[in-house]
């Protein structure tokens, strides 16, 4: 067998470096020995792939949160959360990369995070109660089967439960015929029922590899699997939406201005919040329905915060600080003090979303101090993190703990992590995982209309980390005349943010990421595409950017003088002009939205 990633661990009392590994695979894997399963059943199992194709290791995994697999820690073989050690991908009908790995402090178990979220397959439920000996379980896997080194199709084999410990289960199969658990099957669902009605009892955790392919005679049968009915506090702590990490800054002046909303109640649609005169701030939450006028922001408003005047808030800045996958808000009032409040999630009625007293999470940030705050996810945390840009032009990031109790969000005096950043020499800054990896990445624009990229390397441990280098050229004439506005966003849903500008004339033109930045001119290589005309500043004051209808590609947006709100779906097509914003998709949102009524959106 294989001794391929043998880190060595001991499971109920027996030495697993040799059958762990072998779990794992060296080279490519197969699946449960039983009955292959149809492509529409148990959709929730993944394919887990850490390394290179053909030499790295193959798992099984299992979706439980829209952006999140549960699978088996040593397919990973390291004990601390972070990024990968190793390129991942997990296969749930495409192939997603893996940004994140959160290992189980005590069992062979991982939680992997997934680029974009999968809307299109139901996570498996995780079940609650323990199982019983003699109880009938299904076992689901990708792994080798008797006869075949590599599938790509999931088997299941039925297998009874033996005996139940405090971590792990030991199952053999309910007839000479079944075999438990082969290599490439590792991190995949244990099932309790049947049909559509299961549930997640276990994960596989090692196996005696009888009657797999190239195991050689084995006399015994059986195999552990790692419980996680017990687990479900930790799971549902740790798999929440990453929707909102990156967070936005929300313009203060919003004449001609990009509006980018968020997703308060965390189900991964963007609502909607204005501030009229008297500071008050109404939401809406997201319908999801964009096919249909007055579909998307129906109902009544519901009041989420009093106070919320220009003067008194000069800035608000809206994301996932504590990671709990809903958008917070944080108000930076006239003395430079920020504050936070944590979303709840509920705007089923006033007062409700935004509950309990401001915590105070900076001081010092004033205007004058910090001409710019942006936020971003830039450590890939899944955690909105803040960057602000001083007087003197210099970059600070201030990478967030999650804690909003007060005085502990943004620690210390953030590391620097670039120069010369002032509005003179860089009008605009851009941020977004450009490059898909799960961090937030920065462009700067110059006042010559360069554009220029820093990919993020997910390092705040000291100044000059996060942004290594080398800088990529990434665009041309993108003057702040020539290009009044400009659209950041993953318009296509493939998990890299996209960029699309508005010109003089109000013609608008999408260019989609290809990730690369080894080089100049390499991640918006075109061609571009017309996405829309007209769209000019006189015409539409405000572009209102957002994944209204939670499918993973962000949606747009408009609202006229008179204020009407208009919306279109992203079809995530950039293949041809016109074909983003589908002719005839059209539809109207929201009425009296004009800038003297509702001086904010958010």
């Amino acid at each position: 067998m294989s001794s391929q990633g043998s880190r060595r661990i001991t499971v109920a009392g027996v030495s697993a470096t040799v059958i762990v590994a072998g779990l794992l695979g060296g080279a490519a894997a197969r699946a449960v020995t039983g009955d292959t399963v149809a492509d529409d059943v148990h959709t929730f199992t993944a394919r887990v792939n850490v390394g290179a194709p053909g030499f790295g290791r193959a798992c099984t995994g299992a979706l439980v949160a829209p952006s999140w697999v549960l699978t088996a820690s040593t397919c990973f073989g390291q004990t601390a959360a972070g990024a990968p050690a190793q390129p991942t991908t997990v296969t749930l009908g495409r192939s997603i990369v893996a940004t994140w790995v959160v290992p189980h402090p005590d069992r062979n178990l991982a939680l992997v995070r997934l680029l974009t979220p999968v809307a299109d397959i139901a996570p498996v439920p995780l079940a609650t109660t323990a199982p019983a000996a003699g109880e009938v379980l299904q076992l689901v896997g990708y792994g080798r089967t008797a006869t075949d080194w590599i599938s790509a199709r999931k088997h299941a084999g039925t297998v009874s439960v033996e005996t139940v410990g405090a971590a792990t289960l030991s199952v053999a199969g309910t007839d000479t015929a079944s075999v438990t658990t082969c290599k490439g099957d590792s991190g995949g669902p244990a099932l309790r029922g049947s049909g559509s009605t299961v549930e997640l009892v276990a994960v596989h955790h090692t196996s005696t590899q009888r009657g797999c392919l190239d195991a050689g005679e084995v006399a015994e049968s059986g195999a552990e699997e790692t419980r996680v009915d017990d687990l479900s506090g930790w799971i549902r702590g740790i798999a929440v939406n990453t929707c909102n990490a990156e967070g936005t800054a929300v313009p203060t002046a919003q004449t001609g201005a990009v509006v980018y909303t968020a997703d308060f109640t965390g189900d991964c649609k963007s609502d909607i919040i204005h501030q009229n005169n008297d500071g008050d701030l109404q939401g809406w939450y997201s319908k999801g329905n964009m096919a249909a006028d007055s579909g998307l922001f129906n109902g009544a408003s519901r009041l989420v915060g009093g106070g919320w005047t220009t003067s008194n808030i000069q800035r608000i800045l809206t994301g996932d600080f504590n990671g709990d996958g809903k958008a917070d808000i944080i108000g930076q009032d006239s003395t430079g003090q920020l504050r936070a409040w944590p979303s709840t999630g509920d705007m089923s009625a006033d007062s409700k979303l935004f509950t309990g007293a401001a915590r105070i999470v900076g001081t010092g940030f004033s205007t004058t101090s910090f001409p710019r705050l942006l936020t971003g996810d830039f450590n890939g945390d899944g955690r909105t993190d803040l960057l602000a840009q001083n007087a003197s032009g210099q970059l600070k990031v201030w990478g967030s703990t999650g804690n909003l109790s007060g005085g502990v969000l943004f620690p210390g005096s953030g590391v620097v992590v670039g120069t010369a950043f002032t509005t003179t020499n860089i009008p605009r800054i851009l941020t977004g995982d450009f490059t898909g990896d799960g961090r937030t990445d920065v462009i700067g624009q110059d006042s010559t209309g360069l554009l220029r990229a820093w990919a993020s390397s997910g390092d705040l441990s000291a100044d000059n980390k996060l942004f290594p280098g080398p800088v990529r050229i990434v665009g041309g004439g993108w003057t702040t005349t020539n290009i009044p506005r400009i659209l950041t966003g993953d318009f296509n849903g493939d998990g890299r943010t996209d960029i699309i500008r508005q010109d003089s004339t109000g013609l608008l033109r999408v260019w989609a990421s290809t990730g690369n930045l080894s080089g100049d001119n390499l991640m918006f290589a075109g061609p571009s595409r017309i996405a829309g005309g007209g769209w000019t500043q006189a015409a539409y004051p405000r572009i209102i950017l957002g994944d209204f209808n939670g499918d993973g590609k962000q949606d747009i947006l408009n609202q006229n003088t008179a204020g009407e709100l208009y919306g279109w779906a992203s079809t995530g097509d950039v293949s041809a002009d016109n074909t983003l914003l589908a002719s005839g998709t059209r539809h109207k949102f929201g009425s009296g939205w004009t800038l003297t009524a509702f001086p904010r959106i958010l």
